[in-house]
């Protein structure tokens, strides 16, 4: 959890910077915050996957496609928390990992970044309450 926090954490300053920023300034600060939360969003899934199962097959968590992970963890038959938000994203969010560290001509719109970034920050609250550690 402590790796999900500090993910939010980089996601929520930056996004904050950029709103300070020109949109030229802020382009590839957006796509940092992006690939952050993205990366918090799998991270929630495997936490969950990681206390429901004793020995997950690691290749299938070798994965970033949060689309994926879902399938998995759902053919493990684990009751998976996931957000509806995350669950009509999942698409998108699983591109911010690579695009937003590489994609120079990537864009996304800061109201998707703070949406992003509220759903997530809740999800993570609301597993930490369940016990998720």
């Amino acid at each position: 959890m402590g790796q999900i926090k500090a993910d939010l954490f980089i996601a929520g300053s930056t996004i904050d910077e950029v709103k300070k920023r020109t949109p030229k300034e802020g382009k590839y600060l957006k796509g940092q915050a992006a690939y952050h939360l993205q990366q918090a969003a799998e991270k929630l899934i495997k936490i969950q996957i990681y206390y429901a199962v004793k020995q997950p097959d690691q290749r299938k968590l070798y994965k970033h496609a949060i689309n994926e992970l879902l399938n998995y963890a759902r053919s493990l038959g684990i009751s998976i928390i996931v957000p509806k938000y995350i669950e009509d994203k999942k698409l998108v969010l699983s591109s911010w990992e690579a695009d937003g560290r590489y994609d120079v001509h990537m864009t996304v719109k800061i109201t998707q970044l703070e949406k992003a970034y509220e759903e997530i920050e809740n999800w993570c609250d609301d597993l930490q309450k369940k016990g998720f550690k």
